[in-house]
């Protein structure tokens, strides 16, 4: 009787180890649940995002910030529209660093054509709507682009984030204009095809012109 039972409760503790051992696969591949803190959506547009799924991880500097939620195709550009989450407490500055940063953007401004041409009254304004515009942006500039990479030689496909030099930096919500998407090996094969026919073909355009030209020439001298 003690057999049966310490049988069975062996069986029913490797059951629930099993199924947690399971859970916490997934949780890792990021397959059930996310770990975002603070997150928020951004939107991207490219014209190829082959191989690329929801849940594909979003990276910058080769840290993991976020993960793609939906992947859709527009109906009149005809491009895909990526729907990502980022991490909020990875991609927005802090008290200091925000307080840094207003202090940068108020000094270009100050230098600025447009403000010194302004009364004291506008150039409150400009500082004031200056400063209200930066009370939801993230740490990714305007001049970052977002492109779809592989791990690897053929691995996943996954976006990555690569930062700009800009000082004006993407809303939370907002959109990253700068993409790149995923180029095919076929099409680089194609293109290496085509590309190579065109231009054998035109050397021997070029080889049976040559002779005519060259007689056309000799009856002129003659």
């Amino acid at each position: 009787m003690k057999s049966r039972t310490s049988e069975l409760t062996v069986g029913v503790f490797v059951v629930i180890f099993g199924i947690a051992l399971f859970f916490l696969a997934m949780k890792v591949s990021g397959l059930v649940g996310t770990n975002l803190k603070d997150s928020y959506e951004m939107t991207a547009t490219f014209d190829n995002v082959n191989g690329l799924k929801p849940r594909a991880k979003v990276t910058m500097s080769g840290v993991k910030i976020g993960q793609v939620e939906t992947i859709t195709l527009d109906p009149v550009t005809r491009q895909a529209t990526v729907k990502f989450a980022l991490d909020g407490s990875l991609t927005t500055f802090n008290t200091e660093q925000l307080k840094k940063v207003k202090e940068n953007a108020l000094g270009d401004l100050h230098y600025s054509a447009d403000y010194q041409a302004a009364t004291p009254n506008k150039q409150k304004e400009m500082e004031k709507q200056l400063l209200g515009n930066m009370n939801s942006i993230t740490n990714i500039d305007e001049d970052a682009y977002i492109m779809v990479a592989t791990n690897g030689l053929l691995g996943e496909k996954y976006l990555k984030v690569v930062p700009g030099g800009g000082i004006a930096y993407v809303k939370r919500g907002g959109s990253i204009a700068n993409t790149q998407g995923t180029m095919d090996l076929e099409d680089l094969i194609t293109k290496f095809v085509t590309g190579g026919a065109g231009k054998s073909s035109s050397n021997a355009e070029e080889s049976k012109e040559t002779p005519a030209s060259t007689d056309a020439q000799s009856s002129f001298v003659q």
